[in-house]
């Protein structure tokens, strides 16, 4: 017994180890997502100059990201919970390279927006097999943590579709960047497929359930085989879900509608900054992102509390979106942007929160089909909306034009800036809802009840 207990120790060590490279590899291919998420918003004048697109045909462009990615998020957490983390990222990457690349040569916009089904098809499954990997290989009262710096990690694909590919797009055209996002999409997929294992298992090292004890860890009890419709019937039925949903519906859902795909063109048309100068204010709410799910998930793994902080960061973004629309009529002062956008990324990191209390809440069969639904909130927010956005800035549209580009008046983003009001409303709402669970414990998480 004595000398296997050196072997276990050394064993426990390599799972610890091994797990920060894994985890970091299957992140990063979510990160590629991130960027073309956001990637439109940047050269939205160029696109629409080039294709001769009005607002609503331009808020379609970026919504069949999110309609995609809304669509495909149960079936993506199935996949997760079956065909595994590693082949799931990795084709996605794949299929997200080649989307790329058709954006980068489209003769037209049925083309482009082939493109933009296929980059959302593949960035649709990256997500939730990296949160698969983080509850495989993470214990419970480090879930929020971890899953917080892969956000953070995540968020750097927003942070690089802001100024920097601004930049790029001034040096080398819109058509370029996505020629260099398709190759750089393909080695993060090379890389997790030589690198990532889905459980510490296949890496010949024991569960972290068998090193912790952890009757919700990872893995280490005999799999439960149930099919979709019964995967599907248990995550419904668990009330917490739909707290969740809303809060993922608000919080990201407005975040994705304004800042990720019209904040740079409101800038730039209604202060009559360059794209470069407008597109600072988006890297700062990157910047705000990458901090906030660091920050928000160690302050809920710290204090033990899901509730509070998602609470307490909705609240503030209700603030802030009211804010823009009401000072002075839509048009606040351009230095108030600096603040409101840290803030509204910052907050966007409870987001995480979200996905660490469904694994403190549901089975671990089920835990990625569950937080499939919770993510697939935000996403169906903003594929609703973005659409809208762009119809009432043509409705509200006088007719004048910057070259070959509409140009919206202050009043017609006052008043499709109510949209996002509207989802992080409801954000809040669902923050509300949300059961409190001030101590959970560190071996098996709180209840379900």
């Amino acid at each position: 017994m004595s000398s296997s207990r050196p072997k276990w120790t050394d064993m426990m060590a390599r799972a610890y180890r091994q797990r920060w490279r894994i985890w970091f590899v299957a992140v990063l291919g979510h990160s590629v997502g991130l960027f073309h998420r956001a990637a439109l918003g940047p050269m939205a004048d160029r696109l629409m100059a080039d294709f001769g697109l009005t607002a609503a045909a331009f808020g379609s462009l970026g919504a069949v990201y999110y309609y995609v990615y809304a669509a495909m998020q149960l079936p993506s957490g199935t996949l997760a919970d079956t065909f595994g983390p590693r082949k799931t990222i990795t084709t996605c990457l794949l299929i997200s390279t080649a989307g790329s690349i058709v954006m980068g040569v489209a003769p037209s916009y049925t083309v482009l927006y082939l493109g933009r089904l296929m980059v959302s098809f593949g960035a649709s499954l990256a997500w939730l097999s990296a949160l698969k990997v983080i509850m495989n290989w993470f214990r419970s009262h480090e879930v929020a943590t971890v899953t917080g710096l892969a956000g953070a990690i995540n968020n750097s694909g927003q942070l690089l579709a802001a100024t920097p590919l601004a930049l790029l797009i001034i040096a080398i055209g819109w058509r370029m960047s996505f020629m260099a996002a398709a190759a750089a999409s393909l080695v993060v997929a090379l890389l997790n497929w030589f690198i990532v294992k889905d459980t510490p298992e296949q890496a010949g090292l024991p569960s972290i359930a068998e090193i912790e004890g952890d009757s919700r860890g990872a893995t280490g009890m005999p799999e439960v085989r149930l099919s979709i419709g019964q995967r599907f019937g248990q995550v419904v039925r668990t009330r917490q879900i739909w707290p969740l949903f809303l809060v993922s519906l608000g919080t990201y859902g407005a975040y994705a509608t304004f800042f990720l795909n019209w904040l740079v063109v409101y800038l730039m048309q209604t202060y009559g900054l360059t794209r470069d100068a407008a597109s600072n204010f988006a890297l700062v709410s990157a910047v705000g992102a990458i901090l906030g799910t660091s920050a928000l998930g160690f302050i809920s793994d710290y204090f033990r509390s899901r509730k509070g902080p998602i609470v307490v960061a909705t609240t503030i973004s209700l603030i802030c979106y009211l804010t823009m629309v009401l000072w002075n009529g839509g048009k606040a002062p351009l230095e108030a942007f600096w603040p409101i956008s840290f803030i509204v990324g910052f907050n966007v990191g409870a987001m995480p929160i979200t996905y660490a209390t469904v694994r403190d809440t549901v089975s671990q069969e089920v835990r990625g089909m569950g937080s499939g639904l919770v993510n697939m909130g935000g996403f169906a927010g903003a594929a609703v909306m973005q659409p809208l956005f762009g119809i009432i800035l043509d409705r509200n549209w006088d007719g004048s034009t910057l070259g070959d580009i509409r140009h919206y008046p202050v009043e017609a983003f006052r008043q499709a800036m109510y949209l996002p009001c509207v989802l992080i409303a409801l954000g809040f709402l669902g923050a509300l809802l949300m059961k409190r669970k001030k101590r959970f414990t560190v071996v098996s998480g709180p209840d379900d009840d």
